[in-house]
């Protein structure tokens, strides 16, 4: 399966983005990156699975989304 890296600004929409979808069925962990000045705090979600459906469940919940893309 693909593997998608979310950026969400800060390191709270981080651990509560993926309390919520961890709660919703997806496998994901937090990690910090480095180098990258326009991703907010420098720690991402790594989201695996449909990355459509679970941009829709942080929108809904209120998490603030700054970039998705797609790992190499």
């Amino acid at each position: 399966m693909k593997r998608y890296i979310i950026a969400t600004g800060t390191v709270t929409y981080a651990l509560k983005g993926r309390d919520i979808l961890r709660k919703n069925g997806f496998s994901v962990k937090i990690e910090r990156i480095t180098g990258d000045k326009t991703l907010g705090c420098g720690y991402v979600l790594v989201v695996v699975g449909n990355i459509a459906e679970a941009e829709k469940i942080l929108n809904s919940s209120g998490i603030k989304i700054l970039k998705i893309t797609e790992e190499q």
